[in-house]
């Protein structure tokens, strides 16, 4: 476009060839420049006449540390009182002397020490003392025994002097009352230590008398005779079961052994036996010795051998009669162990039952005596807690009285609490920004332009790569250009990739490597670079004559004849990558993009450079719709395209009827020589 408006400016003076949408796009922008102002402005006059428009609110704060005392008078009524949710128990009485400062005893007393000092107090209306509670707060620290006790109003004069004040007859109602409560605490004291003095000496005498009548030594079962002696039982009995348990586990492993046979003592422990054996087992080393050096039949000839055999013989009846011996002294030995242990067992049970009556009387009395016991304790703490109550409250009157500190005085403030004019101005300010902002968006909304197609200048025939365009039909271009209605001059699609001539085409091909070539026929064919890149051996088809394409454009492309034979060129691989490397892994993007380039560079092709993968699939899509292809069957031929690159290739479609898909060309006249 400004190519076209540069030649015109060349040929035609000083005309005015800007397209009609600027002016357009001018009234557009006075029209949002008009619609933000006023209602900026707008906004901005009323949210800043409310903010500096409301009346100051002044503040003062003093701080103040309260220690409270033994008896912490209670609230009468109070007001609010922030962060004072219920803590641990210790903080209770803090928190009560929190709410006392606010209560309305104290304010009373305040409104009347203020009146007495001069103050107008007819702001305040007809109850004053409601109005301070409203404008009183008392909070805590958290973790600290001080409160912030702060008071907000119009009036700076009276805020001081009425958290003074209130202070000052905070501290009276606090005197008067520890006074009183403190009278009252002294004397209930005394006649509750009387009570549990009394008390605890009935009950120790009644503890007493328990314990001898019944034979009890100390809170401690274990040093007591009766639990003694039956605890000893107990381990005998445990001790006795256990010698049963081992006996019975001694005699069936020996009837066991007996019954298989086996042995049931060890040889080391019967000298007899292991003397046995040991002859035993040298007559057999020296026969297995002589078995080794003569034959059987000599050996059944030879009266010494078989007086060796004899022996051995002989010494093996002796071992096993030697072993059963053995083996019914240890069942002896096993039946009179067990009769033994039982016997042991059962005397020391029937002296278990006799001590079980005597052992259940003694718990249940020495259960009762504990209980009596515990009482007696308990008695006895509660009088040792009133006997240092009373003493804490005769050490000194004014530790039992609560104390008030105070940390800051309140002053007469200076400047206005609130609201903060700056701060309230500039979120003023930028909420009407923001609201003038969706304001000119909402009026827009309304007023957008219809759509328009692009205007595409191109030359009769369509350029093709290395073809200047002259200037006639430059100058011819801008003639129309400028005969269309200004409602039709919109900015331009995208910008389409260079379209190759089909003599191109075919010098590429012949120039390009067989891995090149079988990337371009497959581009030339449908296929995105993508999808060829994609490809596997699983993806074609040599019977059907077809190349299956996979992914979101599923579709199925024919082989034509330059793309059979070069594929029947090369060995099929099932899984293998259609187009690879020289490692034999999957061609990338760039490594395509570079065969292409040097087929374009060794073909001699002008403007080598914009040879890409790209072109050549722009080509193809050219090649079908300059055929009159229903752009709704396109995405069969080539997968899906962009509604932008759609609209683009629009203005290379012919006029009149759309062709069907059955009368499209598919195979480009360069693929065909």
């Amino acid at each position: 476009m400004a190519r076209v408006q540069e030649f015109l400016r060349r040929h035609h003076g000083d005309m005015d060839f800007r397209p009609a949408w600027e002016s357009g796009a001018r009234l557009a922008n006075r029209r949002r420049l008009v619609v933000f102002t006023g209602v900026f402005v707008v906004l901005c006059v009323l949210s800043l006449a409310y903010t500096f428009l409301r009346a100051p609110q002044y503040r003062a704060l003093t701080l103040l540390q309260i220690t409270p005392g033994a008896a912490a008078p209670r609230p009468i009524e109070t007001v609010s009182v922030q962060s004072a949710a219920p803590g641990a128990e210790s903080d209770k009485p803090f928190l009560t002397e929190v709410q006392v400062l606010g209560s309305r005893p104290v304010l009373e007393q305040t409104v009347a020490r203020l009146a007495r000092d001069g103050h107008d107090l007819a702001a305040l209306g007809e109850d004053p003392v409601a109005a301070m509670q409203a404008m009183i707060q008392v909070s805590p620290v958290s973790g600290t025994a001080v409160v912030e006790m702060s008071a907000t109003g119009a009036q700076a004069g009276l805020l001081a002097p009425l958290l003074n004040t209130a202070v000052d007859a905070y501290r009276e109602h606090l005197a008067a009352t520890a006074r009183e409560s403190i009278a009252g605490v002294l004397a209930g004291s005394d006649e509750e230590i009387l009570t549990l003095e009394r008390r605890v000496a009935e009950k120790n005498d009644e503890v007493e008398a328990f314990r001898i009548a019944h034979d009890i030594v100390s809170l401690e079962r274990e040093e007591n005779q009766v639990l003694a002696r039956v605890r000893g039982v107990a381990a005998s009995l445990n001790t006795a079961n256990e010698r049963v348990a081992v006996a019975e586990g001694r005699l069936r492993s020996v009837s066991e052994a007996m019954a298989a046979g086996s042995a049931v003592t060890r040889s080391r422990d019967d000298p007899t036996l292991a003397n046995l054996e040991q002859r035993a087992s040298q007559i057999r080393e020296d026969l297995g010795e002589l078995e080794r050096n003569y034959t059987s039949d000599y050996m059944s000839l030879d009266p010494n051998i078989k007086a060796k055999r004899d022996r051995l013989a002989e010494l093996e009846r002796q071992i096993a009669v030697q072993r059963g011996l053995n083996a019914q002294a240890a069942l002896a030995e096993a039946r009179e162990e067990l009769a033994s242990a039982r016997e042991m067992a059962a005397r020391i049970r029937q002296q278990e039952a006799s001590d079980r009556d005597v052992v259940q009387e003694f718990s249940a009395r020495f259960n009762e005596y504990k209980a009596l016991q515990d009482e007696l304790t308990e008695l006895q703490t509660l009088y040792r807690a009133a006997t240092q109550r009373k003493v804490r409250l005769e050490a000194s009157e004014r530790e039992r009285m609560p104390s008030v500190q105070v940390l800051e005085a309140a002053t007469t403030p200076q400047t206005a609490w609130r609201p903060l004019y700056a701060r309230d101005a500039g979120i003023a300010v930028a909420g009407s920004f923001v609201l003038a902002l969706l304001a000119m968006w909402f009026v827009e909304l309304f007023n957008r332009p219809e759509p328009q197609p692009s205007v595409l200048i191109t030359q009769p025939g369509g350029p093709l790569l290395g073809a200047a365009a002259p200037v006639a039909a430059l100058a011819g271009a801008a003639n129309r250009m400028l005969e269309v209605p200004e409602r039709a001059l919109l900015p331009a699609g995208p910008v389409l990739p260079a379209e190759l001539a089909p003599g191109e085409v075919a010098e590429l091909l012949h120039a390009a490597t067989a891995e090149g070539r079988l990337g371009m026929l497959l581009i030339l064919s449908g296929a995105s670079p993508e999808e060829a890149l994609a490809l596997s051996w699983d993806d074609v088809d040599l019977e059907r004559q077809v190349v299956a394409i996979r992914g979101d454009s599923a579709r199925q492309l024919p082989l034509s004849a330059p793309l059979r034979a070069a594929l029947g060129a090369r060995e099929a691989c099932s899984g293998a990558p259609l187009l690879a490397d020289a490692q034999g892994r999957a061609l990338a993007m760039d490594g395509l993009h570079a065969a292409i380039l040097c087929a374009a560079h060794d073909a001699g092709i002008g403007h080598a450079g914009v040879v890409t993968p790209a072109a050549l699939r722009h080509t193809f899509i050219a090649f079908l719709v300059r055929q009159g292809v229903r752009f709704a069957d396109l995405a069969q031929l080539v997968g899906r395209l962009p509604a932008e690159t759609l609209a683009a290739y629009s203005s290379l479609s012919p006029a009149g009827p759309r062709v069907p898909l059955e009368q499209v060309e598919r195979v480009m006249p360069a693929l065909q020589v």
